[in-house]
């Protein structure tokens, strides 16, 4: 997928993206956000922040900066309800423009999955958090089911392509989380890996805990 193909779908899915979400994928994100153990004053990265499913989640006193390249997507985002103090900014999570160690934890929902290059985000996102930092992921994920991850591959190039529903979302079908996390020889060390298997290849997924383990 190019970048530019990305942008233009999430913009014209923006205004159905909840709802979508809602019908296929709907998570609770408290659990998720939780997971940070985030504490007053600090200031946690959302990547990328979408239509902002996990902004409620965050508790106050923290400072969110929400990270999307979709203008609309973020539209939307302002429109929620938010206990947190919330900043948007247009920025690519293959280039992120923060300084080293700006933030104290990181959040990702349904991201990777859509990006061409899930390692070089993930390369980012430990570049501008601290060491020892949490990152929550919560995202579609390649079966670990031989039979499922069969169906993953023929539906592939429409999730890819077309998306589904079509021209609302598009992801990768066949992403990979055990190469991405376990072989992709970054600083993370993994504290929680929970995967949901589903006979549904659309359904299955992740959530994971990392933690920055750069010196």
């Amino acid at each position: 997928m190019q970048i530019n193909q990305v942008i233009e779908t999430y913009d014209r899915g923006a205004v159905d993206y909840d709802a979508i979400m809602k019908r296929y994928w709907h998570i609770e994100r408290e659990p998720l956000i939780a997971s940070l153990q985030l504490q007053s004053g600090q200031t946690v990265l959302d990547a990328a922040v979408g239509t902002g499913l996990n902004l409620s989640a965050y508790p106050e006193g923290v400072s969110v900066v929400g990270v999307d390249l979709s203008h609309k997507m973020m539209d939307e985002a302002r429109k929620k309800h938010v206990s947190a103090d919330i900043t948007f900014k247009v920025s690519d999570l293959c280039n992120l423009d923060f300084p080293d160690n700006s933030f104290d934890a990181a959040a990702s929902g349904f991201t990777l999955c859509v990006l061409n290059d899930p390692v070089r985000a993930l390369e980012e996102i430990l570049r501008v958090t601290k060491p020892g930092a949490l990152i929550a992921i919560l995202d579609y994920c390649k079966s670990q089911d031989p039979e499922i991850q069969k169906w993953q591959e023929l539906i592939a190039d429409g999730t890819s392509q077309l998306g589904f529903p079509t021209d609302k979302i598009k992801w990768n079908a066949l992403m990979n989380y055990d190469k991405l996390i376990y072989n992709s020889k970054l600083t993370i060390e993994v504290l929680a890996d929970n995967r949901t298997e589903s006979p549904n290849p659309f359904l299955c997924g992740c959530q994971l805990l990392l933690k920055n383990s750069k010196v």
